[in-house]
């Protein structure tokens, strides 16, 4: 039998194992059932895509909000935080 080392985030594996662990799994169970359906499908058992982007004016209405709530902080007990009013009002 072939062992495969691989490398992932300290705080993904946490997560990857706690997940898994409640399912009664372990990650070399998920990687092989993985494998399985790799081969199953003969590709990916998911689509893989790119994030849909924003339409360029929308981005453009968000930098310009984030600029003006920038522009006008307001102080509290914790710190400095948007002035979303100050941006409704504009």
């Amino acid at each position: 039998m072939a062992q495969i080392s691989i490398r992932m985030d300290d705080a993904l594996r946490k997560q990857t194992d706690l997940i898994l662990s409640e399912l009664g799994l372990n990650i070399s169970s998920a990687v092989n059932i993985f494998a399985r359906q790799i081969v199953r499908s003969r590709g990916m058992p998911f689509p893989l895509t790119l994030a849909e982007r924003q339409p360029a004016d929308r981005q453009e209405a968000v930098s310009k909000l984030f600029a003006m709530a920038d522009a006008n902080p307001v102080k509290t007990p914790s710190g400095y935080k948007f002035n979303r009013d100050y941006c409704y009002d504009e």
